[in-house]
């Protein structure tokens, strides 16, 4: 049980890292492009529209910006959560099997599907995230009044 509960923590974390490698590509792509864009543009004899654009393109390129440091945040969950080891009570990198679904204690990806299992990747931060957060197999909890048991966890 343990083994396999490993093997499905393992199979997550690496389709999260693959999500996120492809979110990277797409930030510093768009960067790229927004860079370029900004560079090749020339003033023309209406110079408001000129300042309009270069200003639209400032304000995108500074929320690709945000976007790629929040990415490498979730990068740095990630890799956190790879070291992470099994102790006495749930914590950052834990798979936690509950009766109410499987939830990955590392960055918000949302729900996956890996190994033909549905699986909640969830922030530690995250409101149910902080819920798990220390409690041991067979503790029960209430969230948004729902009991949740936690069943077990690697």
């Amino acid at each position: 049980m343990i083994e396999e509960g490993l093997e499905l923590k393992e199979a997550c974390l690496e389709h999260c890292s693959h999500l996120l490698a492809d979110q990277l590509a797409t930030l510093s792509s768009s960067l790229e492009s927004i860079r370029g864009s900004r560079s090749s543009e020339t003033k023309s004899s209406a110079g408001d529209k000129f300042e309009t654009g270069r200003a639209m393109l400032q304000l995108e390129e500074n929320n690709l910006k945000q976007q790629l440091a929040a990415a490498l945040e979730t990068r740095r969950l990630l890799d956190q959560a790879h070291r992470s080891t099994t102790g006495d009570r749930i914590a950052h990198g834990n798979l936690v099997a509950t009766n109410r679904g499987i939830y990955l204690l590392a960055a918000g990806f949302g729900k996956i599907k890996v190994k033909t299992r549905d699986v909640f990747c969830i922030s530690p931060g995250s409101p149910i995230g902080r819920r798990l957060l220390g409690k041991i197999a067979g503790e029960a909890f209430l969230f948004n009044e729902v009991r949740f048991q936690v069943l077990g966890f690697v």
